[in-house]
C-alpha cells in the first residue's frame, strides 16, 4: 500500500466546481477523484504522446480501417506489435505480460471501449478478456492481429475470437518458465 502524503496546491475556482460536480456525477470524493486523475496523467496523459499515441474519433477510425485490404491491416498489426517493445520499456520499464496487459487495458479505456477482466480457469492459471469496440470487423482484425502478436512475443499463447465489435481473448499459461527474450536477440537469431 502507498503512503500518503497531505500537499496543498492553489486550483481556480472555476476547475474546483468543474472537479466537485464531476466527483459527485460519479459518487466518489473530491479526494478520490484527483488522485484518480493524477494517477491517470502519470500512467498514460504524460507518456502515451510521445511514445507514438494519438486520440482519435472512432468515426474516423473505422472510415480509414474499411478501407484498408485485410491482409494489409494484418501486416501493419504485426509491425506495430513487434516494433512496440522500446515504447513499452519507456512506459512499463519492463517487457512482459503484465506490462502488455497494463498497456492494452490503458489504451482499451482511454479508447471508450469496455473491456472486462475474467479467470478462466485458475488452476492452469489462464486469464480471459471480453472487449467491446463498435468499430468494425476491420478494427477487429487488427486488434486481434495486434493484441496475439503482443502476447505471443513476450512468450504466451493465447486464443482470440473476433466479431465485427468485441474481440475474446484467451490467454493459455506458458508451456515452460517463460523468459523474455529482447527483439533485437529474435531477430538476429532468424537472420542465421
Amino acid at each position: 500500500m502507498a503512503n500518503n502524503s497531505s500537499i496543498t496546491f492553489r486550483i481556480d475556482d472555476d476547475s474546483i466546481d468543474k472537479l466537485r460536480k464531476l466527483a459527485e456525477e460519479e459518487g466518489m470524493s473530491l479526494n478520490t477523484l484527483v488522485n484518480r486523475i493524477l494517477d491517470s496523467y502519470l500512467e498514460w496523459e504524460f507518456i502515451a504522446p510521445k511514445v507514438g499515441f494519438a486520440p482519435m474519433q472512432k468515426s474516423v477510425l473505422k472510415a480509414l480501417f474499411d478501407r484498408v485490404p485485410e491482409d494489409q491491416i494484418k501486416e501493419i498489426a504485426i509491425q506495430a506489435a513487434d516494433s512496440f517493445e522500446d515504447e513499452l520499456l519507456l512506459m512499463h520499464g519492463k517487457v512482459d505480460l503484465a506490462a502488455v496487459l497494463s498497456l492494452t487495458k490503458n489504451r482499451v479505456k482511454r479508447s471508450g471501449f469496455t473491456l472486462r477482466e475474467f479467470e478462466s480457469n485458475i488452476e492452469n492459471g489462464t486469464t480471459k478478456l471480453v472487449m467491446q469496440h463498435d468499430v468494425g470487423h476491420n478494427w477487429g482484425v487488427f486488434s486481434k492481429t495486434y493484441i496475439e502478436r503482443l502476447i505471443n512475443n513476450v512468450g504466451y499463447p493465447v486464443k482470440i475470437e473476433s466479431t465485427d465489435n468485441s474481440l475474446t481473448i484467451d490467454i493459455l499459461k506458458p508451456e515452460r518458465n517463460t523468459v523474455y527474450t529482447p527483439r533485437t536477440v529474435r531477430s538476429s537469431e532468424t537472420k542465421r
